[in-house]
């Protein structure tokens, strides 16, 4: 099977148009989706609407339960919750109660989803560094784990007591192997490439590969000021290595 994983779209219709394209291109049979749809960016309704025809799994992040039920989860980035206030306006009762029924957590016997930390989902813990990594593959089985949250794409790959991070862009699948799997962002990247990010997994050709897409982000980040939003999200979206 081959798995497209996206995550962190965060109202950005037109990255992910570029990586529908992108994913229809290779031949994806599923799509997986990790959270927080929304915020930050323009076009909220859009996103949200693409995400509920077009992904077979799909899980909430903390801004996707922000916008919806702001008592739920603690944000003190005041640019946060100026665009979540703005989101909240732009979505009907029907987004809510689809918002609403999403999990934040979900497993089968090969694989978990999880927006953040898969220890313990809901802290938000942003999973980076090995040490962290090697903590983590102590709290689950399942060959493949898949999270968000970070706006990285990050592998972290464990090999009997080896546990070592991946840094190619492609990486050929070993028998007895767990992975961790940062998916990247589509919407609002943050490692200075604008190019919009997904993750590729193949089960039957045995490999993991990061995907980067090129997209009109000049667009989405003037939508991002024409529509009144905190201007550090534009910002981000523009942001290139030196």
């Amino acid at each position: 099977m081959r798995i497209a994983v996206i995550s962190d779209i965060h109202s950005n219709i037109h990255a992910l148009e570029a990586v529908e394209k992108d994913i229809r291109e290779k031949r994806a049979d599923k799509i997986f989706c990790l959270g927080d749809i929304i915020n930050f960016g323009a076009h909220p309704k859009e996103t949200l609407d693409w995400v509920k025809e077009n992904c077979d799994i799909t899980i909430k992040g903390e801004h996707d339960i922000f916008v919806s039920n702001p008592e739920e989860v603690f944000l003190t980035n005041p640019y946060a919750i100026q665009a979540a206030d703005w989101t909240y306006d732009q979505l009907s009762k029907e987004d809510f109660d689809y918002i609403n029924s999403l999990e934040n957590f979900y497993e089968e016997a090969e694989f978990i989803l999880t927006h953040d930390e898969p220890s313990i989902p809901g802290t938000y813990h942003f999973l980076t560094s090995l040490r962290d990594a090697k903590e983590t593959f102590t709290c689950f089985d399942n060959r493949f784990c898949f999270y968000g949250h970070a706006h990285l794409q990050i592998l972290f790959v464990k090999d009997e007591d080896n546990v070592f991070s991946e840094k190619t862009g492609r990486y050929k699948i070993k028998e007895n192997q767990q992975f961790l799997i940062c998916a990247g962002s589509v919407g609002q990247p943050r490692d200075r490439d604008p190019r919009a990010g997904y993750t590729l997994v193949d089960t039957e050709e045995n490999f993991i590969e990061f995907r980067r897409v090129e997209y009109d982000f000049e667009k989405a980040a003037a939508d991002i000021i024409n529509a009144g939003l905190p201007e550090v999200f534009s910002n981000i979206l523009k942001m290139k290595k030196d």
